[in-house]
């Protein structure tokens, strides 16, 4: 043997010694991050699969409430300015969760003569805990009639060691 092709083989023994932990270190990796694209690219398909089903629901759904859309505010908007009823409604609410009602103010709101419905504007002033607040506003939510609240003042009463609570509220009713 010449001693040439033993220093060649030598040489190339020991590249292979250092580098093939590189080589195939890189290959594993090349291998793990195949099996975790096609795992992803499972994934995606399971999820587009999934909003393409939501995205169907959602069209029958708006195709089914669109029609009832009319009908259903109807039921939820009185025909006429019932303002006892409201007031009435208040009070058993307000009952019902344990707050004292102090005052209640309706007065009809302006607005715009484009709208199919007009707003009652309500100021409710009453006195209680925390907890018989949340409960009002719970039974408030849950109240058949639409009524949005706009704001709530708190302050303390320092006589009584209760809250005060300012509401203020929007009703509606068809003109």
């Amino acid at each position: 043997m010449n001693p040439k092709n033993i220093f060649g083989a030598f040489t190339l023994a020991i590249a292979l010694f250092f580098f093939w932990p590189a080589v195939y270190g890189s290959w594993q990796e090349t291998q793990a991050m195949r099996s975790a694209l096609s795992e992803r690219q499972q994934l995606l398909e399971r999820r587009t699969i999934i909003l393409t089903n939501a995205g169907q629901e959602y069209t029958k759904y708006q195709a089914a409430i669109s029609g009832d859309t009319g009908r259903n505010f109807v039921q939820l908007v009185p025909v006429k300015k019932n303002t006892a009823e409201l007031v009435s409604a208040m009070q058993d609410i307000a009952q019902n969760a344990g707050v004292q009602l102090a005052q209640v103010q309706i007065a009809e709101a302006k607005g715009k003569d484009t709208d199919p419905y007009k707003t009652l504007s309500l100021s409710l002033e009453m006195s209680g805990s925390y907890p018989s607040l949340r409960s009002f506003l719970t039974n408030l939510e849950q109240y058949v009639r639409i009524l949005n609240v706009g704001s709530i003042q708190v302050s303390a009463d320092r006589t009584t060691g209760q809250l005060r609570y300012s509401i203020k509220a929007d009703s509606y009713f068809l003109k």
